[in-house]
C-alpha cells in the first residue's frame, strides 16, 4: 500500500480545510451584525447582499461543516459559528406550529417562502443531527427526530421513494419547490428524484443514535438505489425517474454518480448488513470504473455531466462535483486495490489546489474553464458567488472530512496487516 501517499492526501485535506475552506466561512465578514446569522449573499467580489433571501440549505449546510470542525479538529471558532447557525435554524426558519423549517426569510426573519422541499428539510436534519453530534445538543436531537419522523410519515410514498416538495403544512405540492429561481431545475410532472441529501442526513442521524427506525428507511433507501437506479447499460446511477422507474432525460451528472457511491458504501458500513454491503460493491464498482475511464478531461478534472444519447459534455467545471470526485476516486481505490483510482484521486486533489482555490479571499471559485487557452473563472452552478444558497461549505468541507477519515482507515488496515 502506498503509505506516503495516502498520507500526502490526508495532509492536502487537512491543510485545504483549516487553512482555505473554514477561513473564509468562520470569517466574521460572513455575519451580520445589525440582523443576526449570516448574510445571504456575498459577491465575487466581497460585497455584501442583505436583499438576498437567507436559505436553509445554506443554513443547515453551515451547521453541519461547523459541527464536523468542531468535533474532529476540536474549533473553538467553528463550535461558536455552529452556536449561531443553530440559532438561526430554531428561531427563524424552524417552524414550531407544522414542523419542518421555511424555505427562505430575510435578513430581518420574515418567511419569504414558506414551502418545504424535501431537499431543503434534508439540511435542517443534516443540520441538526451533525450538531446534536458534536456537542450533544438535545433540543438539535428532538427536531432532528422530528423531521425524521415527517417525512417518513409525509413525504415517503414507497420505501426508498420520497416527494419532492411539500407546502406548509407538509401536504404533497408540485414542482421542486424552487420554481422562479434562477438556475432552478425544471423537471418534468412527477419525476421521482431520488434524495441523496436525506439519505446523507439519515446517515447523520443514524450514526449519531443508532436509532432502528432510521435504519430501516436507510437500508430501504440503499436497496431502493441499487436495484432500481444502477442503469447497467451505462453504468451509472439514474438519480431521475418517473413512477415506473424509467430514466426521465438523458442527461447524467458524473458529481452525482461520485457522490452516491461513496453514500451508498457509508450507509452500508454504517448498518453493517455484509449483504447489503456485497449489493453495494457490485453497483459501485461499474460506475467508478465509468467515471474513471470516461469521465475525466485531460487535465484531471471531472466533467461535470454529459448526454448519454449524444455523448455531448460540459467544458466548464463546477466546484461541489470536483469535491465529490476526490472522496469517490479514494473509495475506488478502497475498494478495488487498483492504483488508478487513488492517481485519479491525487490529480483530482491538484487540479483543485491549482485553480480552484481562491487565494486572495479564500475557500473556491465556484466555475472554470481550463484549456489550451488557459485558466478563466466562468459562469455556471451557482453563479460567480462567494457566498449565497448554493454555493456554501459544504461539499468540500465533507471531502476534506472524508478524505481524512478514509486515509486513516486504509493506513489501519495496512497496519493490521
Amino acid at each position: 500500500m502506498p503509505k506516503k501517499r495516502l498520507q500526502a492526501l490526508s495532509q492536502w485535506a487537512h491543510e485545504n480545510l483549516t487553512q482555505c475552506i473554514l477561513p473564509f466561512w468562520t470569517s466574521d465578514f460572513l455575519l451580520d451584525h445589525e440582523n443576526g446569522g449570516f448574510y445571504g449573499r456575498i459577491t465575487r467580489d466581497m460585497k455584501r447582499d442583505n436583499n438576498e433571501p437567507r436559505s436553509l440549505v445554506l443554513t443547515g449546510r453551515m451547521l453541519y461543516a461547523f459541527s464536523m470542525a468542531a468535533k474532529v479538529l476540536k474549533d473553538e471558532t467553528c463550535l461558536a459559528r455552529g452556536e449561531e447557525a443553530f440559532r438561526q435554524l430554531t428561531d427563524r426558519f424552524y417552524d414550531s406550529e407544522y414542523g419542518g423549517a421555511y424555505q427562505l426569510v430575510n435578513a430581518q426573519g420574515s418567511v419569504v417562502n414558506d414551502q418545504k422541499p424535501t431537499y431543503s428539510e434534508a439540511f435542517l436534519l443534516l443540520g441538526c443531527a451533525s450538531w446534536y453530534d458534536a456537542t450533544g445538543n438535545q433540543q438539535a436531537l428532538e427536531i432532528a427526530r422530528q423531521t425524521f419522523c415527517l417525512m417518513e410519515e409525509k413525504a415517503k410514498f414507497a420505501p426508498g421513494c420520497y416527494l419532492a416538495n411539500l407546502n406548509r403544512y407538509l401536504e404533497p405540492a408540485g414542482g421542486t419547490g424552487f420554481e422562479g429561481k434562477a438556475q432552478a431545475p425544471d423537471f418534468p410532472k412527477d419525476t421521482v428524484i431520488f434524495p441523496h441529501h436525506l439519505c446523507q442526513a439519515y446517515v447523520m442521524l443514524y450514526k449519531a443514535t443508532g436509532d432502528a427506525d432510521v435504519g430501516k428507511a436507510l437500508q430501504e433507501m440503499v436497496s431502493y438505489v441499487c436495484t432500481s437506479l444502477y442503469d447497467p447499460v451505462h453504468r451509472c446511477f439514474c438519480t431521475m425517474t418517473d413512477r415506473d422507474g424509467r430514466r426521465v432525460g438523458s442527461r447524467q451528472s458524473f458529481g452525482h454518480d461520485c457522490e452516491i457511491s461513496y453514500l451508498l458504501q457509508n450507509a452500508s458500513l454504517l448498518l453493517q448488513d455484509p449483504a447489503l454491503s456485497r449489493q453495494v460493491e457490485l453497483v459501485c464498482a461499474p460506475v467508478l470504473e465509468q467515471v474513471l475511464e470516461h469521465d475525466y478531461d485531460s487535465w484531471g478534472s471531472l466533467i461535470n455531466g454529459g448526454d448519454l444519447i449524444t455523448g455531448q459534455q460540459e467544458k466548464s467545471h463546477v466546484w461541489w462535483a470536483q469535491a465529490e470526485s476526490v472522496t469517490a476516486m479514494l473509495y475506488g481505490y478502497e475498494l478495488t486495490g487498483d492504483e488508478r483510482y487513488l492517481t485519479a484521486c491525487e490529480r483530482q486533489a491538484s487540479y483543485i489546489e491549482a485553480y480552484f482555490v481562491d487565494r486572495e479571499n479564500g475557500d473556491w471559485y465556484n466555475n472554470i474553464v481550463v484549456d489550451e487557452a488557459g485558466w478563466r473563472i466562468v459562469d455556471g452552478m451557482h453563479g460567480f458567488d462567494k457566498l449565497n444558497g448554493g454555493k456554501c461549505p459544504f461539499h468540500n468541507s465533507q471531502m476534506c472530512f472524508e478524505v481524512m477519515e478514509r486515509t486513516a482507515r486504509l493506513l489501519r488496515k495496512e497496519e493490521a496487516h
